[in-house]
């Protein structure tokens, strides 16, 4: 399923101020994935996976 312009929109609220997607995709466990990154940061790249992605307020959660 496409998730809609609402829900990205509430993705991209919940992300660090200034950061910038680097690759979105969706994995083989089924769940959409990004790749960060923030300026400033000293590790290069954060990863966070979307969960809820069904309903109309999806959340971000670090991947460790």
């Amino acid at each position: 399923m496409a998730m809609t312009d609402k829900q990205w929109a509430h993705i991209l609220s919940q992300l660090p101020q200034e950061a910038k997607i680097l690759r979105k995709y969706r994995a083989v466990e089924g769940d959409i994935r990004l790749i960060l990154s923030i300026p400033g940061d000293d590790i290069a790249e954060r990863r966070y996976t979307i969960q809820g992605e069904d309903s109309d307020c999806p959340t971000i959660r670090l991947m460790s």
